[in-house]
């Protein structure tokens, strides 16, 4: 049975945020949220695809590139990835949405459909580096009225990193996911890098569209990348929860936030922990 109760994390301040403890595993306290025992009940089907990320990796962008390239067509509606995201829309819902579905989340393999492994789901993975990602969520966690937070960055940038508050480590979680790869030799992944997609975005798009099976001319890979502008997002999609779903979406704003201090001791902690990890992350462009 799923053990769920409310509870505050605590930073180097003494500022809380307040979390869902969903089978001793911090979430968003989404208010329609389903939990991890409903993410896990999800009918999947053949045909899905699922792109998994930590917070703030620009899963939204991913997930727009993957929706037009999947279609073969240019998408002008105000439909957002929160319409897939499985922790946050209900059972029903997820169940009305037309196929092929591209479903999204923040959770570990561990916490999903047993299907998802058994179907051989089609699986992208979306990275980006984790001082800008610490800097990002910083910054949209203080906007969340279910996270309570006011908090400032030299007291909460330690425990982030320390998996203190939702969804755990980012190291932890892509560590997890590279297990899972090796784990599973014949689950189709693709791994992308967002610092990649800012570089060359003709380039990750090509690798994301062949990923899928599907063929598209560079004509419209054009189209695609002038449809999915930061601007030209921000003009369609809102999300009415009060989320911030586009912000910066840079690379390298991490240098604005840390201090020399806390650069070497984050540089240390990731020598320590991801030394193993084949995964070479871009922190400037």
């Amino acid at each position: 049975m799923s053990q769920k109760q409310i509870v505050e994390a605590v930073d180097d301040g003494g500022e809380t945020l307040t979390f869902l403890s969903d089978n001793s595993f911090l979430i968003p306290n989404f208010p329609d949220g389903i939990g991890i025992d409903g993410v896990r009940s999800v009918g999947i089907r053949d045909d899905d695809i699922l792109i998994c990320s930590y917070p703030q990796s620009e899963t939204h962008w991913v997930f727009e590139i993957t929706r037009e390239l999947l279609a073969g067509g240019i998408i002008h509606d105000d439909n957002t990835k929160v319409q897939t995201f499985m922790e946050r829309t209900s059972e029903e819902e997820l169940a009305d949405l037309s196929s092929p579905r591209i479903l999204n989340t923040h959770l570990l393999m561990k916490h999903l459909p047993d299907d998802v492994c058994n179907k051989k789901l089609k699986v992208i993975i979306v990275l980006r580096n984790p001082k800008d990602v610490a800097v990002s969520l910083y910054n949209v966690i203080r906007t969340l009225p279910f996270a309570n937070y006011k908090g400032e960055w030299k007291n909460y940038v330690r425990p982030f990193f320390q998996g203190k508050f939702a969804y755990g480590s980012w190291m932890d979680y892509v560590l997890d996911w590279e297990q899972v790869k090796k784990d599973n030799p014949d689950l189709p992944v693709l791994t992308i890098l967002y610092e990649d997609i800012k570089e060359d975005q003709m380039r990750e798009m090509r690798r994301i569209y062949e990923f899928l099976d599907v063929k598209r001319t560079d004509d419209f890979l054009s189209k695609v990348c002038n449809n999915t502008t930061k601007a030209a997002m921000r003009t369609l999609k809102e999300d009415d929860s009060g989320i911030k779903v586009f912000r910066k979406g840079g690379v390298g704003d991490w240098k604005n936030w840390f201090t020399v201090a806390q650069n070497e001791w984050f540089d240390q902690l990731y020598q320590e922990k991801m030394a193993d990890c084949p995964l070479q992350f871009k922190y400037t462009l």
